[in-house]
């Protein structure tokens, strides 16, 4: 379970070095193009987010865990 939720945040950062790459190569911008790419990126930093919020947590379930012993 922790390697597919490493792998999903993984990829997620991957997308959005892609789209910082895309940016950096456009001559000219396509406006609309540029917008999608934006909303994709926001979409991928809020589930980004979420993930580390998730591991967050587990690590700190785990410390909870190791101290109660």
């Amino acid at each position: 379970m922790a390697g597919k939720k490493e792998s999903g945040f993984k990829h997620q950062l991957e997308e959005i070095a892609g789209i910082l790459e895309w940016f950096d190569s456009q001559k000219e911008l396509d406006v609309e193009k540029a917008l999608e790419k934006i909303k994709k990126v926001s979409g991928l930093i809020k589930a980004s987010k979420k993930k580390l919020a998730e591991i967050e947590n587990e690590f700190k379930e785990i410390k909870k865990e190791i101290s109660s012993d």
